[in-house]
């Protein structure tokens, strides 16, 4: 049962309505008391209210894949702890694809980054670094 349905099912049960026929309900079926009829409408709205925080909540993005692997870190902040061993990381000659694989991020994020931390000057000495060789790391002039 959807949350609709059961939204649904409460307002014609508090309205003094059977769900299942349509018909009224007996006198003296619980669901007519008035403390009752109150308690499901009560729980009517805040069904509502459930429902429309997850009507305006953004939808869940599928996670990124490259070549197979989940990226899982795309598109979130950067913590300190992966900016660190992004540096570290990239001074200590690792290409690009490894790093990317290892924290979860695409190349692009990982060039982005190191253009936002001033190790290269641009993202298209970064590309550059992706496309050649791992061990040149020769800034343009």
């Amino acid at each position: 049962m959807s949350p609709e349905q059961a939204s649904t099912i409460l307002e014609q049960l508090a309205l003094g309505t059977d769900p299942r026929t349509g018909e009224s309900l007996r006198e003296g079926d619980a669901c007519a008391a008035p403390e009752v009829i109150r308690a499901l409408f009560i729980a009517r709205q805040a069904l509502q209210g459930v429902l429309a925080a997850e009507l305006s909540r953004p939808a869940r993005r599928a996670p990124v894949m490259r070549n197979g692997v989940v990226l899982p870190n795309v598109g979130k902040k950067w913590s300190a702890d992966d900016a660190d061993t992004l540096l570290q990381q990239f001074e200590a000659g690792m290409p690009i694809g490894q790093i990317a694989a290892r924290l979860g991020r695409t190349d692009g994020g990982i060039v982005a980054r190191l253009v936002h931390a001033g190790v290269l000057p641009d993202r298209e000495a970064g590309y550059a670094l992706i496309k050649g060789s791992p061990g040149n790391r020769e800034q343009p002039a």
